[in-house]
């Protein structure tokens, strides 16, 4: 049983279920075939095409299965000829399936059971934060505790998925045996990590899912060899250069244009040869696709045509790296993200209004193209791959796990009621996207096999919004993109709208900044208005001090010539002389006040005027500086009104929460009880049959007694007559006359 569909029962039903487990795995992989074949035109009868995508439903389980008991290059190896076997083995598709077989054929190739190498790991997609020492100390302690068939047994059903039946196929065991064996580690799960254990879901079955899962990045590379060979030449008129790529059912080459010299082109060559003719439509439904789009962020349509039975089409050549490449250098900066992102929004936008849904963005299908050499030019966002866009009257269920959105992991996982696919499930996808080149340490690696329960998990919780200080305001943004109701989240348009918050703090600082530049000189200029107005004001008072002063020095000279003149003549002319000096420099200091003056050009009322304009200035920033204050401190007031409203609902909803968790406890009991219950009715059962059948023989022994008893009484009824037959003759005799 899927551990999050577990969340609350009785641990010990955990493996009691069998059914809901060949629904859990098996399913995902038939829901995504069913829809792509239904809807792609491919021959659902294939035997090859449905290995093909078995294994590759299986490829990543398979390897960490065997990385486990052997090493890496060995793993590979084992790997590579099983997939090289199967593909061309119909026999596998007979009970009890492939998968079993598939591991079945493995576990040959280690030549037995082999002692698992195992270590924890803290890098699982479901553990983000908080204390995990003494869990994962627990998880270690439950795998040292069991043996090599124990561990197996655990690992296949709760981290590769398999079936009680398949397992039993495997080690050619009864069924019982498995399920006593996955009741046993159970115990010894309980015993070392209690019921409810610190796993993602809360539940033993998560923890037991966590102690046997490797980290998603440890996968199998991708060693298929290119179809083309370098200076092959398609279509008689592009050789191939180089195998750049592969996809899941493609190869990508650069190739040169032999009709335009110095022409480079990217060719697309489907792996698969087109069978009929309904395979011949499918390899065209991309090509179509893309064609129907106009936009320079989404990948250009040039030409198509046929090689070999294959389909292939050309589509120009970029140079650059894709979103993934480039993130392994680091995270996008906000201005970076910006410049990405909003084109690819705006491309999205336009694909939605011609009927198109891409359904598999993530950042190996986001290609940054650049047209210079410098790191720092310009790019352009291209988004790639349309291999399972789907138009908007179509359902197809496609893409990869990382990046579905709510609604589809639902429908994948069979979730009641889930929501309706549309173009909103893209929008969810490029919003996942950004996160994770904001903050790649929070993006969520699915490990190996455990792709069902990743699934359920993007059904029922939205992503996190991204780490970083920095980051913290675009919580509420990403709430909305990455709801999941698709209601809730914005469409392709309204998202390359509001990515402009991505820039909102460094706009807010060139805005200050732009107002200091203004404010800093009309500052300046004020200062020195009112600067020279003082200085032209000073001066004039000082000349007309000056004035005053001279008059009262030229009266007193006179009246001192009058009454002084026989006694300081000849201080008088030496007095004079000084005046004269004092007159010429007081002469030369007007000049200059005049000159001054003349030059600032600014007679009272002018400078009177723009004192006033410039007081009106800043009464308006104040008026500003007031507005925005009052504006502030409204936000705030909401602010703390919604966190006062948040703060009460998470008090009601963890109230909530402890009544469900009784109700829980209750029921639980309820249910061991019950369990009790049928026990105890088993052994009445038992003890009846019992009773029956001794009852059963005394109804035969009586039964074959009264028939007995009613033989001999017919005999003797028989008897009797012949008696009374006798005894009337013998009657009848002696009655007759006698003669």
């Amino acid at each position: 049983m899927d551990p999050l569909e577990a969340s609350g029962h009785d641990a010990r039903a955990l493996f009691s279920e069998p059914r809901v487990l060949e629904a859990g795995y098996g399913s995902t992989l038939e829901l995504a075939f069913r829809s792509v074949v239904d809807t792609l035109g491919f021959a659902p009868g294939s035997p090859e095409l449905v290995l093909e995508r078995v294994f590759r439903h299986c490829r990543d389980g398979l390897y960490q299965y065997l990385f486990i008991r052997t090493n890496e290059k060995r793993a590979l190896e084992i790997l590579t000829r099983l997939e090289t076997e199967m593909l061309s083995d119909e026999t596998l598709l007979a009970p009890p399936g492939p998968r079993a077989k598939l591991f079945a054929r493995a576990r040959v190739e280690l030549k037995g059971a082999v002692e698992p190498r195992f270590a924890p790991d803290d890098s699982v997609w479901w553990r983000r934060s908080g204390s995990r020492r003494a869990y994962l100390n627990g998880l270690a302690k439950l795998r040292s505790s069991l043996d090599a068939r124990e561990f197996e047994i655990a690992e296949l059903v709760h981290t590769r998925r398999l079936r009680h039946e398949e397992i039993a196929y495997l080690l050619g065991e009864p069924v019982e045996a498995v399920e006593s064996t996955l009741l046993e580690v159970e115990s010894r799960a309980i015993a070392l990590l209690g019921e409810y254990p610190g796993s993602y879901s809360g539940t033993l079955g998560g923890a037991l899912l966590e102690a046997f899962a490797l980290r998603g990045s440890i996968r199998p590379p991708n060693r298929k060899a290119p179809i083309l060979k370098d200076g092959d030449v398609v279509a008689g008129r592009y050789r191939i250069e180089r195998h750049l790529g592969a996809g899941a059912s493609a190869d990508v080459y650069r190739a040169a244009d032999l009709e335009v010299p110095d022409h480079i082109v990217a060719l697309k060559l489907f792996r698969r040869p087109a069978a009929d003719e309904a395979a011949r439509e499918a390899a065209l439904r991309e090509m179509r696709l893309i064609a129907s789009v106009s936009h320079p962020s989404v990948v250009q349509f040039k030409d198509h045509g046929w090689h070999e039975g294959r389909a292939f089409f050309v589509m120009p050549f970029y140079r650059g790296e894709t979103l993934r490449e480039r993130l392994r250098r680091g995270p996008l900066s906000r201005m970076e993200a910006k410049r990405i992102f909003v084109p690819l929004a705006e491309a999205l936008a336009t694909m939605h209004r011609s009927g198109v849904r891409h359904q598999d963005i993530k950042p190996e299908n986001i290609f940054l193209a650049r047209f210079h050499e410098d790191e720092d030019g310009e790019i352009l966002p291209v988004l790639l791959d349309l291999g399972v866009a789907a138009k908007d009257a179509e359902n197809v269920l496609a893409g990869t796990p990382n990046y579905f959105a709510p609604e589809i992991a639902a429908r994948f996982a069979r979730e009641p009621d889930p929501p309706h696919i549309t173009n909103k499930a893209d929008v969810f996808s490029l919003a996942l996207a950004l996160r994770n080149a904001l903050s790649p340490s929070a993006e969520e690696g699915v490990p190996g096999g455990a792709v069902d329960a990743f699934i359920k998990y993007r059904a029922r919780f939205a992503p996190e919004p991204p780490e970083g200080e920095d980051l913290a305001y675009l919580a509420p943004y990403f709430e909305r993109w990455l709801n999941l109701a698709p209601d809730a989240r914005p469409d392709a348009e309204e998202l390359a709208r509001e990515l402009a918050i991505l820039s909102a703090p460094e706009e807010r600082r060139a805005r200050t900044v732009a107002m200091l530049r203004w404010l800093v000189p009309t500052v300046v200029m004020l200062v020195g208005l009112f600067g020279a107005a003082a200085f032209a004001l000073s001066k004039e008072a000082d000349l007309q001090r000056l004035e005053a002063e001279r008059a009262r020095e030229i009266a007193a000279l006179e009246r001192s010539r009058a009454e002084e003149a026989r006694q300081r003549a000849s201080r008088v002319r030496e007095d004079l002389d000084q005046a004269l000096e004092a007159s010429r420099a007081l002469e030369a200091d007007i000049a200059r006040l005049e000159e001054a003056y003349q030059s600032s050009r600014l007679t009272r009322q002018e400078l009177a005027a723009k004192l006033a304009r410039a007081e009106g200035e800043l009464t308006l920033l104040a008026q500003q500086h007031e507005e925005t204050t009052r504006r502030l401190n409204y936000e705030l007031r909401r602010t703390r009104e919604a966190r006062d409203g948040l703060k009460a609902e998470l008090e009601e909803a963890q109230a909530s929460l402890s009544e469900e968790k009784a109700s829980l406890e209750a029921e639980r009991h309820r249910s061991s009880e019950l369990v009790n219950e049928l026990a105890s009715t088993r052994g009445d059962l038992e003890e009846a049959k019992g009773r029956i059948s001794a009852l059963e023989q005394t109804i035969t022994a009586v039964r074959t007694s009264l028939e007995n008893e009613i033989r001999e009484a017919a005999a003797r009824e028989r008897d009797l007559r012949d008696e009374i037959a006798r005894r009337d003759a013998e009657i009848r005799a002696l009655s007759a006359p006698q003669r």
